[in-house]
């Protein structure tokens, strides 16, 4: 694999993702999308990389669930444990009512 077990990419492959992102038209009704650098692309895969990881910590949490669509959907009932959760991983604290829709994508890559 050119990506190793880790997903860490060598700098040809971020040459080649921001030859392919600025090659591809804007989605219509977008924004333009602004010209790529390769460290553009590789500063964006290791944030959503890093999201990943947090929600796969936050899946493993036993006394909360999940849901791509919702997040952890904090209620009474788990309010506590999600209280702990995030003050041990503040960069969770996002998650309480919110998803994360590349979780899928991004763990088949993983």
């Amino acid at each position: 694999s050119t990506s190793g077990d880790s997903l860490n990419f060598p700098k040809h492959v971020w040459k080649s993702a921001s030859e392919y992102v600025n090659s591809v038209p804007a989605p219509s009704g977008s924004k333009m999308h602004s010209n790529k650098l390769p460290g553009s692309c590789k500063s964006k895969w290791g944030n959503l990389k890093g999201t990943f990881l947090q929600v796969q910590f936050i899946k493993s949490t036993s006394g909360l669930t999940w849901s791509d669509a919702d997040g952890v959907g904090v209620s009474p009932e788990n309010q506590s444990v999600w209280n702990e959760l995030v003050r041990s991983r503040p960069a969770a604290k996002p998650f309480a009512n919110k998803g994360f829709i590349h979780f899928a994508a991004i763990d088949e890559m993983m």
